[in-house]
């Protein structure tokens, strides 16, 4: 059963292999359930969110703040 994802993540997502369902690295081996390339930046019709296989982006760090802006 596949559920309707995009009420939760919007539906703005850009397909990629990497957030697939369908897709598994084993090592340095990457690999479609369903058979199909997975070529970096490729996607395919088969695409299913997987929000878990999302890495978030990293921020960048805190820059022109003293320690005086954090005084009372």
């Amino acid at each position: 059963m596949h559920m309707n994802l995009s009420k939760y993540y919007g539906k703005n997502i850009t397909p990629s292999c990497e957030y697939c369902l369908y897709f598994s690295v084993d090592g340095e081996k990457e690999a479609c359930e369903k058979g199909r390339d997975t070529a970096l930046g490729s996607t395919c019709r088969m695409f299913r969110y997987e929000p878990t296989m999302r890495e978030p982006k990293t921020l960048p760090p805190l820059t022109g703040f003293k320690p005086e802006d954090f005084q009372i």
